[in-house]
Order: structure tokens, then sequence, then C-alpha cells
């Protein structure tokens, strides 16, 4: 997957050989989104306990084609900083800047420090299928299941 550095930023990486996911670096010198601006950070930003904010990455990607990369939190940074990742999805034919989502879901201010891994990315395959309106439930499903319309722990807990 080819990658482009737009800002000073360390290249995304693989923790370990074996790692599904592809950690990504706050930028050295970064933005954050307040309300419809951007400003710019040196060295750290202060996450305030249910906020969000909006990073620039400092990086575009050549998705291939067939593939989406798709965020997922990075286990220490979701247990010990309660940060958690939003709009998770890039497509195949998104050419900008990726931007991570960050939510703080702690009661703790959290440092935000240029540098850190924040996210991990996996780049995983698409099945483009098309939608299809039906007009009856006997159009949806060609058979009953045993488990139906049964939901929220209707197959039990143990």
């Amino acid at each position: 997957m080819k990658i482009l550095k737009i800002r000073d930023v360390k290249t995304p990486n693989r923790g370990t050989d074996q790692s599904a996911g592809i950690d990504f670096f706050i930028p050295n010198e970064f933005q954050v989104k307040q309300e419809d601006n951007y400003v710019t950070v040196k060295d750290k930003y202060l996450l305030a306990p249910g906020n969000s904010v909006l990073i620039p990455s400092g990086i575009k990607v050549n998705i291939p084609t067939g593939y989406a990369l798709i965020a997922f939190n990075k286990s220490g940074v979701a247990v010990k900083k309660s940060i958690v990742a939003g709009a998770c999805v890039i497509d195949e034919d998104y050419q900008g800047e990726i931007h991570f989502d960050l939510k703080n879901i702690g009661k703790n201010n959290v440092e935000l420090l240029a540098g850190d891994k924040i996210i991990q990315f996996i780049c995983l395959p698409v099945n483009y299928v098309s939608v299809e309106e039906v007009s009856s439930q006997e159009e949806l499903y060609d058979t009953v299941t045993e488990r139906g319309e049964g939901g929220f722990g209707s197959t039990g807990t143990k």
C-alpha cells in the first residue's frame, strides 16, 4: 500500500510482523478541528472527558482496488487513556488526507502527544453487493431460521 507523508509524522508501521493493524501516529506538529477552524498544536493537546477531536494524520494513502482501510482502536490507548475512534471507514476512492476522529469516553483529561501511536488501520477486502428492495418478507428470506427475529440475548448467555 503506497503512502505519502504531507506533514512531519512517523511512517505508519506494524508493531510486529504478525500485527493485523498498521499503527498511525500523531504528527509532530498537528492541527485539531475546533468548531469550524483548525488550530495548530505543538507537542500536546488536552482532550477533556466527553469531548472529541479531529486530527489530520499527515498521511495520504492509495488503498488497493477492492479494499477499504478500517480504523480500529489501539488496545492500550483505549484501555489506558479511554480514547476511542470514530469515523472509521476510508474508502478506496478517497484521495485526501486521513483524519483521526478521537473521543475521550473516560472521566479524566487525556494528553494527546505528538509522535504517539494513536490508532491502527486494517486494510480489508470489500464485497460490493448491490442493494435490491423487495416488497415482502417472503421475498427477503429464502428460509426461516431457528433464530428468526430473536436478538439481544435470544440465544442464551451460556
